[in-house]
């Protein structure tokens, strides 16, 4: 990936962020990356190393992917689903700093596994709620509906935006409860951010 810009946009350009992802399909277990960016035309170079296990699931266990925090998400429903960022039908461009501005919506996705098939319906049954925290204490809640969720036999897909605008600024929490009404099994996965001017 390469980002150029004329003398005149150079402070600018120095304050602007790059995303860049590709997906590589890998086989449970523990992985090193490293990841080097070097300015062509000085040659300063960066490198960070990052070290990330890609879990076994248990298919008779309740689990989750990893929590994102999302700068942006789209639906692509109606469109191709390639390319880098997207999800099974959403375009999730993750927020890494995990800082917010005011009024800018705090995307939130994950994908939850295994859920236990309500022999009724034949779907998932599976109750989800985002709880807000500050300072450890829950200071907003919402309670998923989906409506218009997708799901794949026992995945289900968590896709929601948290409101910042009556928010003040500070650091918060979001804790995703999620009970499955068929086995009985919960998960709380939880990320962090902050909230800024």
């Amino acid at each position: 990936m390469i980002t150029t810009a004329t003398p005149q946009e150079l402070t600018e350009a120095k304050d602007r962020k790059s995303a860049y992802q590709k997906a590589v399909p890998l086989p449970p277990g523990t992985y090193k990356v490293d990841v080097i960016v070097r300015d062509v035309a000085s040659g300063a170079t960066g490198i960070r190393h990052v070290g990330f296990t890609v879990p076994k699931y248990d298919q008779q266990k309740l689990s989750t992917s990893t929590l994102v925090l999302a700068a942006k998400m789209e639906s692509l429903i109606d469109k191709p689903a390639v390319g880098q960022f997207v999800i099974g039908t959403t375009k999730v461009i993750p927020n890494v700093s995990g800082t917010y501005h005011r009024g800018q919506p705090v995307g939130v996705f994950m994908q939850v596994y295994n859920a236990g098939i309500d022999q009724t319906t034949l779907r998932p049954s599976v109750d989800v709620e985002y709880a807000l925290l500050k300072d450890g204490k829950e200071v907003g809640k919402q309670t998923e509906d989906w409506r218009g969720m997708s799901d794949s036999g026992q995945r289900l897909t968590l896709a929601r935006l948290i409101d910042t605008r009556t928010l003040p600024t500070g650091e918060y929490e979001i804790a995703i409860r999620i009970r499955d009404r068929v086995s009985g099994q919960t998960l709380s996965p939880t990320a962090k951010f902050t909230v800024v001017q």
